[in-house]
C-alpha cells in the first residue's frame, strides 16, 4: 500500500515537472519569436520607416516573417545588415502566401458587411456569392449586370456594394442615391446600368461608407469582384468564367 501511494506520488510529481516545463518552454519560445520580430522590425525601418506601425508575424518558413502594411503583404528573411524582401510560396499547396494572407483579410471585411448595405441579386439559399463594387456608369459593369440572370440561374448569389468611381459627390454617386432610395432597387439599378433615368431621391444611405470600404480592401476600378472566398478579381469576367470558377459550371459537376 506505501509503495503505491509512493509511486502514485512520484506519477503525478513527474506529470507536474513536465507541465511547468512545456509551459517554461513555450514562454521561451513566445519571448523568442516576440524579440526576433522586433529585430526584424528594428533592421526594416532603418530602410522602411512606415514598418515601425506594420503587423510583423511568423511564417511556416524559418526565419521568415511576414509584414502587413496598409493591406498589402511582403515577406521578409532579415540576416544581420541584410534584408530580404519578397514573396513566399508554398509549392505542395501551389498556393502564393501573401495571395492567400490578403484573401482571408478580405474575406473578413466582406464578411462583417451587412446584406442591408448591399442591392442583392439571387436567392438566400444560393450555392455560392460574389460581391462586386460597381459603379452606375461603367461600362463593363453594365456588361456584368446583364448576365446577372445566368449568374442566379447557375446558383450564384450577386451582392452589389455600390463604387461610384468619380469619388463621393460626382454624378455616378448621387445616381447611385436615387437607386438606392427607390422602393425597387433591383429594378431601379437594372434601369440606371441600361442607361435609363431614375427619378431623382436622397435618403439616408451607404453609399459614401461602401466607397471607403472599396478602398480599404484594394479596390481601383469598377467592376472588382469579390467571392466567397475573399479572393479579390479587379475587371469584368464572363458569367461563363464566374460559374466555372465557382465550381458550379456542368463539367464540374
Amino acid at each position: 500500500m506505501t509503495m503505491s501511494l509512493k509511486a502514485n506520488s512520484m506519477k503525478v510529481l513527474m506529470l507536474t515537472l513536465t507541465a511547468a516545463l512545456s509551459m517554461t518552454a513555450f514562454s521561451v519560445q513566445a519571448a523568442s519569436d516576440a524579440e526576433k520580430i522586433e529585430r526584424v522590425r528594428t533592421e526594416l525601418v532603418k530602410m522602411i520607416p512606415p514598418a515601425i506601425d506594420a503587423e510583423i508575424v511568423t511564417t511556416p518558413a524559418k526565419n521568415v516573417y511576414r509584414m502587413e502594411f496598409q493591406g498589402n503583404y511582403a515577406f521578409v528573411y532579415v540576416a544581420g545588415e541584410h534584408v530580404l524582401i519578397g514573396e513566399l510560396l508554398n509549392t505542395k499547396e501551389q498556393a502564393n502566401l501573401g495571395d492567400v494572407a490578403q484573401a482571408e483579410r478580405v474575406a473578413n471585411v466582406i464578411k462583417d458587411v451587412p446584406m442591408s448595405k448591399m442591392i442583392v441579386f439571387g436567392p438566400e439559399d444560393a450555392k455560392r456569392h460574389i460581391t462586386v463594387f460597381t459603379d452606375i456608369d461603367c461600362g463593363y459593369c453594365r456588361r456584368l449586370h446583364n448576365e446577372v440572370g445566368e449568374l442566379t440561374d447557375a446558383g450564384i448569389q450577386v451582392r452589389y456594394l455600390a463604387f461610384p468611381r468619380a469619388g463621393v459627390g460626382s454624378e455616378s454617386h448621387k445616381k447611385y442615391v436615387s437607386v438606392w432610395c427607390n422602393d425597387d432597387q433591383q429594378s431601379a439599378l437594372t434601369t440606371a446600368k441600361n442607361g435609363g433615368s431614375v427619378p431623382t431621391a436622397t435618403c439616408e444611405n451607404p453609399i459614401t461608407e461602401t466607397y471607403n470600404l472599396g478602398q480599404q480592401v484594394g479596390v481601383r476600378g469598377t467592376p472588382t469582384i469579390i467571392f466567397d472566398d475573399g479572393t479579390l478579381t479587379p475587371g469584368y469576367l464572363p458569367s461563363a468564367e464566374l460559374i466555372r470558377r465557382l465550381g458550379l459550371d456542368k463539367d464540374s459537376s
